[in-house]
Formats: C-alpha cells, sequence, structure tokens
C-alpha cells in the first residue's frame, strides 16, 4: 500500500513539470482528477457500485476524462463520468468539477451537494475560500493546486498527507 501511495504522489508530482509533455491543460487536469480519486478516502458507504465523477460546464474536460479513465477503477470501483448542462442536472458525484463558465451557478451545485460525499473541484482563484475542496491554477505555464482539507471534511472525505503536501503553498 505505501509503494502504491509513493508512486501516486511521484506522478502527482511530476505531472506539472510534465504540463508541456501532456500537450494541454486539460490533459492534465485529468490526470489530476484521477490522481485525487485514489488519494481521498471516501467514506464506507460510497465505495460500492461507480465511482461517478461530475463536470459542470467544461465539455473540453469531460470528454478528456471520458479518454483518460477508461477502463480504470478506483479501487474496486469502476469509473463513470457524467456531464451535467445545469447545477439543476446534477445527481450524486463522488468528485464534481464546475467549470469556469459555470462558476457563477457555483452556490447551486453546492446546494445540490448539499449532505453528499463529494470532492468538489474548480479552476477558479479564490473558489476554495467559496467552499470547492480544490482549485486549479496555471504558475508559469505549469497546473497546479491548492487545497482547502476543511471544506473536504464538510463533505466526511478525508485527503491523504501526500495530497496535501503535493499542493501549492503561498
Amino acid at each position: 500500500m505505501k509503494k502504491g501511495v509513493l508512486l501516486i504522489a511521484l506522478l502527482i508530482a511530476g505531472i506539472g513539470s510534465a504540463f508541456s509533455q501532456v500537450g494541454s491543460v486539460t490533459q492534465a487536469q485529468s490526470l489530476y482528477i484521477y490522481n485525487f480519486s485514489r488519494l481521498i478516502q471516501w467514506p464506507a458507504g460510497n465505495q460500492t457500485g461507480d465511482f461517478v465523477i461530475g463536470v459542470v460546464g467544461d465539455d473540453a474536460l469531460y470528454k478528456s476524462l471520458l479518454t483518460y479513465v477508461a477502463n480504470k477503477k478506483v479501487g474496486t470501483q469502476p469509473i463513470a463520468v457524467k456531464k451535467f448542462d445545469s447545477p439543476e442536472s446534477v445527481s450524486r458525484c463522488h468528485i464534481i468539477y464546475v467549470g469556469n463558465s459555470k462558476v457563477s451557478a457555483f452556490d447551486a451545485v453546492v446546494e445540490r451537494l448539499r449532505g453528499s460525499n463529494s470532492l468538489i473541484i474548480t479552476s477558479k482563484k479564490g473558489m476554495v475560500n467559496m467552499g470547492s475542496a480544490i482549485d486549479f491554477f496555471m504558475d508559469q505555464d505549469k497546473l497546479k493546486y491548492v487545497i482547502n482539507t476543511t471544506n473536504a471534511e464538510k463533505y466526511n472525505l478525508t485527503v491523504s498527507k501526500s495530497l496535501q503536501d503535493m499542493a501549492y503553498r503561498n
């Protein structure tokens, strides 16, 4: 188990530096999201059935995730990627990404997920102060992320120490 976590940690650490090799921000975000799924602990009741990754407002990321996670699992759970066109259509997800085009509806998405065990991810600076657990951002052509563990804990999620250690700090 420790070797697996170390391997994942090394992969995530290399994502930022490998960004130019990955080819696009969207592909790098897909890789990050998949690795987040492996470095966060969901409550026992969320560890059966499909592991659902939802996307609101970012068609390119949705398509990239479909390709990247095809035939992959989180533990024993097959991964399903769902696209939501509006906050009203959001349903149970392990991970939900709210794209910049829908960030104005962020509060409505959060309200739909109240009482669930969902990791909320955005790409708009400062959204970790508004309720998201993880925000992506670019720093000198490298994709990085910040984590608000308090927001993750509100959804009964446990963020691994290695994921916290790799997050950007001011």
